[in-house]
């Protein structure tokens, strides 16, 4: 299996204590929210989703592969 890295659009659902750390300008706080909110499944993929041309660049590095290297996009 293949790691690629990409940006994912999408709709969180949070509590009102959740809320206060992700906008708490502590990016601590903030993270450990997204990272438990996506371990618990509270999230739905929602909006425009991309592989960086970056990362489409470091993929073809790692695997040996030659693809287009530029934003690949599409709306979830």
């Amino acid at each position: 299996m293949k790691e690629l890295w990409i940006r994912i659009g999408a709709v969180i659902r949070i509590t009102d204590d959740e809320e206060q750390d992700i906008f708490a300008d502590n990016e601590e706080k903030m993270r450990d929210v997204l990272r438990r909110v996506i371990a618990e499944g509270r999230f739905c993929p929602d909006g425009e989703t991309y592989v960086p041309s970056e990362s489409v660049q470091e993929f073809n590095r790692t695997y040996g592969t030659a693809h287009k290297e530029e934003n690949w996009c599409c709306d979830l």
